[in-house]
């Protein structure tokens, strides 16, 4: 649906034309939804449950966005092929938890320092 919305923003601007790894990368960025606003009106005392739930899945689902948008840069998609699908999958299954341990380990790293501290 933005796929002719983008198309003719676009050619409006003058930017010229793209290829099909630049809208997929286009679409990573923009399906990262901000949870800011709901996180603004729930109440962290009164609802901590619901504000952890809501802030946890902002930032799965920021980074779900980053890793895909990588995942995408990788490819030439010029020539799209089940093994470059295949391999898209792949890489993008190795990113998130690679990137996921990474993020564990430096806040335990950082929340052991500044306990000692």
């Amino acid at each position: 649906m933005l796929d002719p919305g983008v198309t003719q923003f676009f050619k409006k601007l003058d930017i010229g034309s793209l290829d099909i790894g630049d809208y997929l990368a286009i679409g990573a960025i923009f399906a990262a939804t901000d949870s800011v606003c709901t996180l603004q009106v729930l109440n962290q005392d009164e609802t901590p449950l619901l504000y952890s739930l809501v802030f946890g899945e902002g930032v799965v689902n920021d980074a779900t966005s980053v890793v895909l948008f990588n995942a995408i840069q990788c490819f030439d998609l010029n020539h799209i092929d089940p093994r470059i699908g295949l391999h898209f999958i792949g890489n993008f299954f190795y990113l998130f938890p690679t990137s996921t341990m990474l993020g564990v380990i430096t806040g335990l790293l950082s929340a052991y320092i500044i306990k000692k501290l």
